[in-house]
């Protein structure tokens, strides 16, 4: 039995390894957009890239960071020129990277899924940038795990100490 114990082990290994890069944000997102000539592909909708005159990525989430280099990637730094990219995505502290145009913003401390007074600054980032589309603009929403406690603003009279207390109590 000892001569299997190693080889079940490199192979439950192997399917761990397999079913992780199944699920990497960077490449399916990379995989669902697609830039061919004049036309965007997003999963099934198509866009005129004639018709727009920029591209606003916003969103939330543990997955912010692949999703937005997969976006990167897929669009290509020329198309990002064109159409003014701007960006932000609300992240855990250690999933936050530099990035061109869009601005992943570290919201929470990494492992704590309760919104902070950063999450609320981010948000609000996120409306204001929302806020400045225009019918010709295009924005692109990323939203991933860990979004409910990265993509929070109260309204009053709930503030965020209300908030947290209702999360902690349930």
């Amino acid at each position: 039995m000892t001569d299997v114990t190693p080889k079940l082990v490199r192979d439950a290994q192997t399917i761990w390894r397999a079913g992780v890069a199944a699920v990497d944000s960077a490449k399916l997102v990379a995989t669902a957009v697609k830039v061919a000539g004049r036309r965007l592909q997003l999963g099934k909708h198509e866009v005129n890239l004639d018709a727009i005159r920029r591209i606003v990525v916003i969103g939330a989430g543990k997955a912010g960071t692949g999703m937005a280099q997969g976006l990167l990637a897929a669009l290509g730094e020329s198309l990002c020129r064109e159409k003014s990219m701007s960006g932000w995505i609300n992240v855990p502290d250690d999933c936050a990277r530099d990035l061109p145009w869009i601005r992943l913003y570290p919201a929470r401390p990494a492992g704590e899924n309760l919104p902070t007074t950063r999450v609320l600054e981010g948000t609000q980032q996120i409306l204001s940038l929302v806020g400045s589309c225009a019918a010709n603009d295009l924005c692109i929403c990323l939203i991933s795990g860990g979004g409910s406690a990265l993509l929070d603003l109260p309204i009053a009279p709930i503030t965020l100490d209300d908030q947290i207390a209702l999360i902690n109590f349930l």
